[in-house]
């Protein structure tokens, strides 16, 4: 919801103003009014409404002046000026100061409402645009992207270049986090139902106070250990996403735990699985893999080391495009998705350990395209923008996914995931060039679950970020 503040110096104005319309069906929601322009500035320097709707003609300090001292101390709402004049000349003045509407009173209730509409349309418009030049700036490790992203956040309350602290706190689930109690807080969508919030936060326990009555239908959060430069930024979003997948990893819920220390006992389990891999021990990897369901249990290993996990055990399962199978099962939303608990994961990577891998069992490779691969090949063509796999394409045609994988390279020369990533990365491109949809919005539509892992494979593949792609086409 966006938030509207009233300015009048007639009360019962602005009570029948409120009354007229149902704020919420257009996607507003009142938060106050003053009576003149003084008490409106400092209401609303401290509100942080998105839209005004102003008298211009008030005792003391009027309409006009009240916009004008705003846009100077940088505030940033839309704002709609009404008067019982019809005044070319004030409507020519409020616009030259940078009025988005002018209304005459009394009310047209349709005038209004076609006011509220375009406002709404440019604040998502300009909330997409800040939320992608934010993630921009976050993945840029360059000394300008840092400078840039301090002024940006300082911009907006947040004191990125003090001893201020500030926490990361991410969520994995279709409600957002409510922060507005905290103050200062900026929201970043960075994949299907997975937002991040950079907080400032004077009094740590009143953050936890917050998250204690998270909605029903989150399924984790994550918060960073406190950070004060801005440069410590990405490194804490990337923590608390590990965090925000406690749900997985121990099938507990939500972890209101501090950040354990690193601990050697991580290294030490993935070296260990590695080597018995290594030796085609199947009964060693089996006994790792019940080694490590007590430490996901008990916090010590997170989503990332299960990612890990899960690609090294394919890989060995099938004997080819090892290298590429991380890269394939790249996201935790996948695996979040592909398993309820990390303990499912581990029973079904036992289970596939069990089968085992017999290459007599692979169909022979012949020479020109056969019917088969024609048909993957079609499907793949047809479903890439969804959650397209080699695992789900053998299911789909009853053949060995080592199989689809050999084949593919050998008829079209590449391997299965960088074929995908193409057509994923092309598609976006059109869209972007196309489409006003914001760029998450396209990330989502081309088969990406994650923001950042999309701009990654963007940039590698097109050799700039998508914003900046935008700018150029």
């Amino acid at each position: 919801m966006f938030k509207v503040f009233f300015v009048d110096d007639e009360e019962l104005v602005v009570k029948s103003l409120q009354a007229s319309l149902d704020w919420k069906e257009y996607g507003f929601e009142l938060a106050g009014y003053a009576l003149n322009g003084e008490e409106a500035f400092d209401q609303i320097r401290f509100i942080q409404p998105d839209v005004v709707i102003t008298d211009i003609r008030m005792p003391g300090t009027s309409g006009l002046e009240l916009i004008k001292r705003l846009k100077n101390a940088s505030n940033r709402a839309l704002f709609i000026v009404v008067s019982g004049y019809a005044e070319f000349a004030l409507a020519q003045k409020a616009i030259k100061y940078g009025a988005f509407g002018y209304c005459l009173k009394p009310f047209d209730e349709e005038e209004i409402i076609g006011y509220l509409k375009k406002a709404k349309g440019l604040l998502e418009e300009n909330i997409n645009a800040s939320e992608m030049r934010y993630l921009d700036l976050i993945e840029d490790d360059s000394e300008e992207a840092r400078a840039e992203l301090n002024d940006a956040l300082n911009a907006v309350g947040i004191n990125a270049d003090s001893g201020e602290r500030k926490h990361i706190v991410v969520s994995v689930g279709k409600d957002k986090l409510n922060f507005e109690p905290l103050g200062n807080c900026i929201t970043l969508k960075i994949g299907y139902n997975k937002f991040v919030y950079v907080i400032q936060t004077g009094d740590e326990s009143r953050l936890w106070y917050v998250l204690k009555d998270s909605p029903a239908d989150l399924r984790g959060f994550g918060v960073s250990n406190p950070f004060v430069r801005v440069e410590e930024l990405k490194n804490a979003i990337h923590a608390a996403e590990l965090r925000a997948y406690h749900f997985f990893t121990s099938g507990k819920g939500y972890d209101c735990t501090r950040e354990a220390a690193i601990s050697n006992i991580e290294e030490h389990t993935l070296k260990q699985i590695k080597e018995v891999i290594v030796k085609q021990d199947i009964q060693g990897i089996a006994q790792s893999l019940d080694e490590m369901g007590s430490l996901f249990g008990s916090g010590l290993l997170n989503i990332k080391h299960a990612l890990i996990v899960y690609n090294a055990i394919m890989s060995f399962s099938g004997e080819s495009e090892a290298e590429h199978m991380e890269k394939y099962v790249l996201s935790y939303d996948k695996l979040a998705g592909l398993f309820s608990t990390a303990q499912e994961m581990l029973l079904y990577l036992k289970g596939v350990l069990s089968i085992g891998h017999d290459p007599q069992q692979d169909p022979p490779l012949h020479g020109g395209k056969n019917r088969t691969f024609n048909l993957i090949f079609q499907h793949i063509n047809a479903n890439f923008r969804g959650s397209v796999s080699i695992q789900n394409i053998a299911k789909e045609f009853n053949v060995n996914a080592n199989y689809v994988s050999q084949l593919f390279k050998k008829e079209v020369g590449t391997t299965f995931t960088e074929y995908v990533s193409k057509l994923r990365i092309e598609y976006a491109c059109k869209l972007i060039a196309s489409t006003d949809m914001s760029i998450n919005e396209i990330a989502e539509k081309a088969g990406y679950d994650d923001y950042f892992y999309f701009s990654r494979i963007f940039k590698r593949l097109m050799g700039t970020s998508p914003s900046n792609y935008r700018k150029h086409v």
